[in-house]
């Protein structure tokens, strides 16, 4: 899965310019193509009501076990949720969840972001945590 991320010419091999190009484009331009497809899955499922489509991440990779996978998924999902948690607080609000959507280009109605919101802040605290985040996340590879 991660492999497959830097190998963008699908040709089994990351040469060194494809590598710096990828690093450079993840860790200094802000969002990644990859994590900016997979936000707007996960809001366009929730807040837009569309079927889930591919899943999010190349999480077939037969190579790995299921407890590597597992703690791969939830590096990649945590990266995610600090993207979106702008203030660090470790959780995130409705402002943060509609500049969200905002950079996603998705322009919902204030019901709109309430009733998506809603569905996620499964405790009713009015944030959403990492908990509830890595939840949402999973329903939506599945399917459901």
């Amino acid at each position: 899965a991660l492999f497959a991320r830097y190998d963008e010419s699908c040709s089994g091999e990351v040469d060194y310019s494809e590598f710096v190009e990828k690093v450079m484009e993840s860790d200094f331009k802000g969002v990644s193509s990859g994590n900016k497809k997979a936000l707007s899955a996960l809001v366009s499922t929730t807040f837009l009501h569309q079927q889930a489509g591919q899943p999010l991440e190349g999480d077939d990779d037969s190579d790995i076990d299921e407890d590597e996978l597992e703690s791969f998924r939830m590096a990649e999902v945590h990266n995610l949720f600090n993207m979106v948690d702008e203030d660090g607080s470790g959780w995130i609000d409705q402002e943060e969840m509609a500049n969200l959507l905002n950079s996603l280009g998705k322009s919902l109605s204030q019901d709109e972001l309430d009733d998506g919101f809603a569905k996620l802040d499964k405790d009713g605290s009015g944030t959403i945590d990492f908990g509830e985040f890595y939840t949402w996340y999973n329903e939506v590879q599945s399917g459901r």
